[in-house]
């Protein structure tokens, strides 16, 4: 779901260097007891690491060594596809709270900065730490605070959830049907995937850490995104059935190098997103291009702010691509690059469309689809 954090942010990453440009203070709110040598120490280790860079995947002294031999990247949340500490060292941090759970202090800190004259908070993020081999060292929050939550295994996967949802079983086992049959398509190998859901995927990122994050709130609907080097899956709105993110733990490992636009079409074409199939997104979408012929296809961002052009359009090429030439013609469009001239490149070889011919070729695609 790689367009959730793109819309809202991009403007503001585009003000920011790449790396780390100047030390980072952590500072602490007037209400946390800094007096107490602990949480001293803990805020301490805390501003150490955000200057160890953070953003990098080495053995780190901040870090438990338990989870670095886990996980890789091990810092669950900080490295995920959005990147938490992209550009950290132009915002200032400061914590809000520092309080115990589990034997842990967790970390509430707000990371926050000036856009032109206007004040904004990037994110406010969960962070723990806990005693290793006579010192502090920082530590994911998701085990933490999901350590009340329920866990159910059906083949593959381990479901986390909240204690007041009822497990369905069979969809889950309708869901590990849908991997079987994407593993064998795909001659891979099955492998375990920790999946966690809840109502509202708000709920699923503060139990992961994300207590304010800048694609939050809106309007309830399924969403969810992956750390695939990890095989977890986080997702909300949803329930025991979520296959669009099972498709990109599969695929996107084999294909790295590959376009949003394939990536994404291909996981909407298999298992749908925002709750409907590929061809429910098309109708919709075709729907507002009929009502306005004179917007450019090729610029057309969607008409859902979680849906855009990568699922709906990158779903109708990858549909074409199958009802063409099968497997062999989708991992062909998924060897083709992450840039625009490589999906257009894409497009000539697969259906011998040129770039200048491309918005009415799709428009009248869309069309074609829609009215199936």
């Amino acid at each position: 779901m790689r367009c959730l954090f793109t819309v809202i942010v991009s403007s503001m990453l585009l003000q920011l260097a790449d790396g780390q440009s100047s030390y980072i203070h952590v500072s602490a709110q007037s209400t946390v007891d800094t007096a107490n040598a602990d949480i001293r120490s803990v805020i301490k280790v805390w501003e150490k690491y955000l200057n160890a860079r953070p953003d990098s995947v080495y053995a780190n002294p901040y870090w438990v060594e338990s989870e670095q031999h886990r996980y890789s990247p091990f810092d669950l949340a900080g490295h995920l596809w959005w990147n938490m500490y992209y550009g950290i060292g132009h915002y200032k941090a400061r914590v809000l709270s520092v309080s115990i759970s589990d034997s842990a202090f967790i970390l509430r800190t707000m990371f926050y900065g000036r856009d032109s004259s206007e004040f904004f908070v990037r994110n406010i993020f969960q962070v723990a730490a806990r005693i290793e081999n006579g010192s502090y060292k920082l530590c994911n929050v998701l085990p933490i605070n999901s350590r009340y939550w329920h866990k159910e295994e059906v083949g593959s996967i381990k479901f986390v959830f909240p204690p007041d949802h009822e497990f369905n079983r069979p969809l889950a086992e309708h869901m590990y049907k849908f991997i079987d049959s994407l593993a064998a398509l795909w001659h891979l190998e099955i492998k375990p995937t920790q999946y966690y859901f809840a109502d509202d995927l708000d709920r699923v990122c503060k139990v992961l850490g994300m207590d304010y994050w800048p694609a939050e709130g809106n309007i309830r609907a399924p969403r969810g995104f992956v750390d695939s080097h990890n095989r977890i899956i986080y997702s909300g709105g949803s329930n025991e059935w979520f296959p669009h993110e099972f498709v990109h733990i599969y695929i996107n490992p084999l294909f790295p190098g590959a376009s949003p636009y394939f990536l994404e079409g291909y996981a909407t074409l298999l298992g749908g997103t925002g709750g409907h199939d590929l061809l429910w997104h098309i109708r919709r979408n075709y729907g507002y291009l009929k009502d306005h012929p004179q917007v450019d296809v090729l610029q057309f961002k969607g008409v859902d702010m979680y849906v855009d052009q990568n699922y709906f359009i990158g779903g109708l090429v990858c549909k074409m691509a199958e009802e063409k030439g099968g497997l062999p013609l989708i991992r062909k469009l998924m060897t083709y690059g992450r840039e625009d001239a490589d999906f257009y490149k894409a497009i000539l070889d697969v259906f011998g469309v040129d770039k200048k011919d491309l918005g009415t070729f799709l428009r009248q695609k869309l069309s074609e689809y829609a009215s199936r």
